[in-house]
């Protein structure tokens, strides 16, 4: 199984906002809802879309609209990626 960190999950944001405008993700915004990190609805729709070329599985829509926080993409692609 592949592993999957805060550190994958910062490279898919910075390669969809830029590095130089990326919020950085640590140990202490795993439970911050993205739109409280200053991404709106279009850049987390833009991050998850990379995630999912990234990954090679889709991400259903029902299951996005549960996507809020990076810890709970890290528990639902550690799960996935766990299924494969």
């Amino acid at each position: 199984m592949r592993e999957f960190t805060v550190t994958d999950f910062q490279r898919n944001v910075d390669a969809c906002v830029g590095v130089e405008d990326s919020i950085v993700f640590d140990d202490t915004t795993l439970d911050v809802e993205f739109a409280e990190l200053g991404l709106d609805s279009l850049a987390v729709y833009e991050i998850m879309t990379r995630l999912e070329e990234d990954l090679g599985f889709p991400i259903p829509d029902e299951d996005l609209d549960d996507l809020k926080t990076v810890g709970g993409v890290l528990t639902y692609v550690r799960r996935r990626l766990a299924e494969v």
